[in-house]
């Protein structure tokens, strides 16, 4: 089988150069059956030959907002058809560029997922939506809110625990107390739900940690200090580079507003540095797009190459897009372990190329729970 066709089960996949666990390629055989990976592909099978593929599991975006068409809340559609329709092509691209599970950091929520649960797209986490600086009422509002969260389908708490690009000179402030952000997290532990924290740095960056936090998001001024206590509780960090970039760009080019721009170009600047304290300190990381226009989603792997270029190795990179994000979403160190669904990426170049990771036609093929949902077609 080496012309997959779209809908085609794989039992089986030989040849080729996989990403394991360890950072590094290696061929592998992988055994596939009923859609989950086996630990040998079942007698009889269908076995496909992928040898001159490179072959990685699928990647997990931990941080997109496939609902959102503008960055902006008051510029987003609320229009049901179009949020709808605008959902399902943005969660088609992203399928499509080999992301076959994604965190959605807020926007997404259980009806928009009913409704589009036969439309093709990645697994999706929820958190429906962010806790920010207009909940910050006390302590039992807040723990009211979780609950309510809790209630409508989330599966993590998204707290917004410092300004961002739009926040002008005041990114590190807190958004909320101690109190605050403690009542946020146990009343999220107590529900069963992990908590990501969008922290640019500061102070609330050690009180996510202290507190318990499953991840801080972006992390654009961490301390090479919090990088240490991150790494020693677990705590994942989510960099989000490649948003930045983009910020920078679309507001120098007029698209968004171009008082953004000293902001972005202080996040561009700083974010290598705080990702060098993450790998310095032994931080699990995983990759994160934070995308939030249409133009975005399909370009996933472009956040995997804006962290090799800053100083994450290529293999350790791969790792974070792919094991990383399974073992944050899903407390799975193996993303290739018998019983997980069989999700993997064919590329007909190597993707430890930052080059490769920015083409729109380095994916050949894309495998989600043993069958073909994407394949692209010879020109």
């Amino acid at each position: 089988m080496s012309a997959p066709g779209l809908g085609d089960r794989v039992d089986g996949v030989s040849g080729g150069l996989v990403l394991g666990v360890d950072g590094r390629f290696r061929p592998q055989v992988l055994g596939i059956a009923d859609g989950r990976f086996a630990p040998e592909a079942p007698s009889g099978g269908q076995v496909m030959d992928a040898a001159g593929w490179w072959v990685t599991p699928g990647f997990v975006d931990a941080h997109s907002h496939l609902a959102w068409s503008d960055f902006d809340a008051a510029d987003r559609s609320t229009d049901e058809a179009a949020r709808t329709t605008g959902a399902a092509t943005n969660q088609l691209a992203t399928l499509r560029a080999g992301v076959t599970a994604v965190r959605d950091a807020g926007g997404y929520d259980p009806v928009l997922r009913d409704r589009l649960a036969d439309r093709p797209g990645p697994r999706v986490w929820l958190s429906v939506d962010i806790l920010g600086p207009a909940d910050a009422l006390g302590a039992r509002h807040l723990r009211d809110r979780v609950a309510a969260l809790a209630d409508a389908g989330a599966g993590w708490i998204k707290v917004a625990a410092t300004g961002g690009v739009g926040a002008g000179e005041r990114q590190l402030e807190p958004v909320f107390t101690r109190d605050e952000l403690a009542a946020i997290v146990g009343a999220a532990g107590a529900a069963g739900l992990p908590v990501m924290a969008h922290a640019w740095g500061g102070p609330a960056v050690d009180q996510a940690i202290d507190l318990g936090v499953a991840s801080i998001e972006h992390g654009v001024f961490l301390t090479a200090a919090q990088a240490v206590r991150a790494a020693s509780s677990g705590v994942f960090v989510v960099p989000t580079l490649w948003i930045y970039a983009e910020v920078l760009r679309l507001a120098v080019g007029g698209v968004l507003p171009g008082g953004l721009v000293p902001a972005a170009r202080r996040a561009v600047a700083a974010h290598p540095t705080a990702v060098r304290h993450c790998l310095d300190a032994g931080v699990a990381l995983a990759m994160g797009t934070d995308a939030g226009l249409p133009s975005q989603h399909g370009r996933n792997l472009h956040e995997v190459a804006a962290m090799i270029d800053a100083g994450v190795p290529s293999a350790m990179a791969l790792a974070a897009a792919t094991a990383g994000g399974v073992q944050l979403l899903e407390g799975v160190a193996d993303p290739l372990a018998p019983g997980r669904p069989a999700d993997l990426v064919f590329f007909d170049r190597d993707p430890g190329d930052p080059a490769t990771l920015r083409s729109s036609d380095a994916v050949v093929g894309v495998l989600q729970a043993g069958r073909f949902v994407w394949v692209r077609r010879p020109s």
